[in-house]
């Protein structure tokens, strides 16, 4: 078992990576949440089974257990979706000194985070992470939110959650395509930080592809650490170094949003976004055609999309969500640029022309 630390100004949280550990889910909430809490357990469908589990352990440490199912995908993270939970929070009599427990993937992270943030003005919550993309991203760092019409996480919080469980053993039964499109937040480790993890990703995809449980906490470990140094020296973007993880974001949002989130998931978008943020920075003269390539091949060589032509996307309708990103600054997008592997710089004032050329080149009409 490995624990990962995680500085906030609200709290300090640990990540708790590690075998076997769902059935102990009770012991780990204990100093959390009050020894007679209620806890709302929040999941999707797909973890109806993790849902159970984690309950038994509750139940036999004395919580008091309810369940709440959101929809499945990205539709979860709405408006309505997010005030159903919180008048059923309401409903069941949650107070302050009970809590939220978050079993799935980011989505359900982010809808239950935020709930915990905004009813009664916050009330604890945990999160524990069944898919690889939450274990080495989402889970960590207390961004919550929901998605309006107009963008994605265009409403939300910072809020840390009281603890956050990667239990590998959940990644046994990880569908072939999440597991893929979970990689590719992996890469962007690599690519922003880590040379060593990139290489080891490099060699080792074989056994990551087939699941290899060392290979798969290697992964998750590294990544989980990265995110952790990073959120605990920039929690709140105002120091410039957190934007670093928005590496392929900028574009894979616009992708995401232009596509009506239908076709292509999260994992996907990051990937193929990478792809052009890194042909951009070598249009720039900021990195090498070498490095382009070698990140073409390992995102090719994990069976990730690195081009838009399937989804018959508009260029100008992926612009124009890329415009409404969070990070922009002074009506600028603010681009994550790789120099070399594990070497990035953020660049701004890039013309619309040429985001514009870049989406083309890619596949958007």
């Amino acid at each position: 078992m490995k624990i990962i630390s995680v500085d906030s100004q609200k709290r300090k949280y640990k990540v708790v990576i590690g075998k076997g550990l769902l059935g102990k889910l009770g012991q780990f909430v204990k100093g959390i949440f009050h020894p007679r809490a209620r806890v709302m357990i929040v999941f999707q469908t797909g973890v109806s089974v993790y849902a159970r589990s984690a309950a038994s352990s509750l139940k036999r440490n004395g919580y008091t257990v309810y369940f709440h199912k959101v929809l499945d995908g990205e539709k979860a993270k709405s408006q309505a979706n997010l005030f159903r939970l919180l008048r059923d929070l309401l409903a069941k009599g949650f107070e302050r000194t009970d809590g939220i427990l978050a079993i799935g993937g980011g989505v359900v992270s982010d809808l239950s985070g935020f709930a915990a943030s905004v009813y009664l003005r916050g009330i604890p919550y945990v999160n524990v992470a069944t898919t690889l993309l939450a274990q080495v991203d989402s889970s960590i760092g207390g961004k919550t939110g929901i998605n309006l019409p107009e963008g994605k996480n265009m409403m939300g919080s910072f809020y840390p959650p009281a603890l956050v469980i990667s239990d590998m053993d959940v990644l046994k039964s990880l569908p072939e395509r999440e597991l893929r499109a979970s990689l590719a937040e992996v890469v962007k480790y690599g690519v922003i930080r880590d040379p060593g993890l990139f290489s080891f990703l490099e060699s080792n995809t074989s056994k990551i592809l087939n699941k290899n449980p060392a290979a798969l906490e290697r992964i998750v470990t590294d990544s989980a650490r990265i995110k952790a140094e990073v959120v605990s020296r920039d929690e709140f973007e105002t120091r410039g170094e957190r934007i670093i993880l928005n590496y392929g974001h900028t574009f894979g949002h616009g992708i995401e949003n232009a596509a009506r989130y239908k076709k292509i998931v999260h994992g996907e978008a990051v990937a193929i976004g990478m792809a052009m943020a890194a042909h951009l920075a070598a249009e720039l003269g900021i990195c090498s055609p070498g490095l382009v390539k070698r990140q073409m091949d390992l995102l090719k060589t994990f069976g990730l999309p690195v081009s838009v032509d399937a989804l018959k996307i508009n260029a100008t309708t992926s612009f124009q969500a890329m415009m409404r990103d969070k990070k922009k600054a002074h009506g600028q997008l603010r681009f994550v640029l790789p120099v070399r592997i594990g070497e990035v710089v953020i660049r701004a004032g890039i013309s619309a022309g040429e985001i514009r050329n870049i989406l083309r080149l890619f596949g958007a009409k």
